[in-house]
């Protein structure tokens, strides 16, 4: 694993960590915008590559509606 993929897993167990704490729906959607946006502009700045930003995005899609059903 790269300096680059650790980096990435870092924030985004960071960011998972943060929408399991918030204390609302309000909140969590909030937080999943930012991690969207950050990965956008990882994307734009093509620090990430495509497979890597769909790879991520599907995360995010996955994990928060995992959160939505329980």
């Amino acid at each position: 694993m790269t300096r680059k993929d650790k980096q990435l897993r870092a924030w985004i167990q960071k960011q998972k960590c943060l929408i399991n704490e918030a204390a609302d729906q309000k909140d969590r959607d909030y937080i999943a915008m930012m991690w969207l946006g950050y990965l956008n502009g990882l994307r734009l700045t093509n620090a990430i590559t495509y497979r890597e930003y769909q790879e991520m995005y599907d995360e995010i899609q996955k994990y928060i509606a995992g959160l939505e059903v329980a």
